[in-house]
């Protein structure tokens, strides 16, 4: 276990790096300081060679009901002066930095999202590569009912998992979704049973952990050039990392494995 402070819990299952959010009482609600230690752990787990796969959860019924509503409006109150545009849009953007993170280290990412995931939460999720959703939980935008129009990315998650016209229905109407619906529409990649979620969610993470970690991140590299570029730049992007890719030791063990008739035993080298 590395303690990281009781707002976020940070343990290690090989080469899983688990990182919970842990303020049930509040629905595992973002406060600066919560938001800021995710942010650090996320940047850790993506530069640790030790670490496979990073796991985003949280404790209790929800997985995060978003930004600490509550705790900003007292925190605006009491400034001792008022900001400008410009250093509140600051403040947000370098909030932004953990989904970016999320999104782009070299390393699968994935939400196992064992309860209500709502605004800055939802956004949270949908920037990891992979998302497991309880049968139970709910998903919800959540930014049209306190007035505000949507930050750590969530617009660019919902334009490219759901497409532009449910992206500014989910975004307008606010409307919350369960998990079978949030699994048609392409927001979760599986839903499990409530009351088998953490062992059968967890169970993916690892396998995730310990899998081919350079192949991983050159998947991640195709897909990301693949949303905008043309067939030839896709063609010749995964053309150079099959070539790195050959190079590992990784690909010598499947190939090993593949004769001996076994499971291999990846590295991530």
């Amino acid at each position: 276990m590395i303690d990281s402070g009781e707002q976020l819990l940070i343990r290690n299952e090989g080469r899983l790096r688990i990182l919970t959010l842990n303020r049930p009482r509040r629905m595992n609600a973002l406060t600066p300081e919560l938001h800021h230690r995710l942010q650090d752990a996320v940047v850790a787990a993506a530069s640790d060679p030790n670490v496979g796969a990073v796991a985003l959860t949280g404790t209790g019924n929800a997985f995060c009901s978003g930004g600490d509503v509550r705790k900003s409006t007292n925190d605006a109150a009491s400034a001792a002066r008022p900001e400008t545009i410009e250093e509140r849009a600051d403040a947000v953007m370098a909030h932004g930095r953990t989904s970016l993170t999320l999104h782009r280290m070299g390393k699968p990412t994935i939400a196992l999202v064992n309860g209500a995931a709502a605004g800055s939460g939802m956004a949270l999720a949908l920037a990891c590569d992979l998302r497991v959703m309880s049968s139970s939980a709910v998903m919800r935008t959540a930014y049209a009912r306190i007035g505000l129009s949507g930050d750590l990315g969530l617009s660019y998650f919902l334009h490219r998992l759901a497409g532009p016209a449910k992206a500014a229905e989910l975004l307008f109407l606010n409307e919350k979704l369960d998990a079978g619906q949030c699994e048609q529409i392409g927001l979760v990649n599986r839903v499990i049973d409530a009351e088998t979620f953490a062992g059968n969610a967890l169970e993916i993470a690892r396998a995730l952990a310990h899998g081919p970690t350079v192949a991983f991140r050159c998947m991640k590299q195709n897909l990301d050039t693949a949303a905008s570029a043309s067939l030839e730049q896709v063609i010749e992007r995964e053309a150079y990392n099959t070539a790195r890719c050959v190079r590992t030791k990784d690909v010598k063990e499947a190939s090993l494995a593949f004769r001996e008739k076994r499971e291999p035993d990846f590295k991530g080298h």
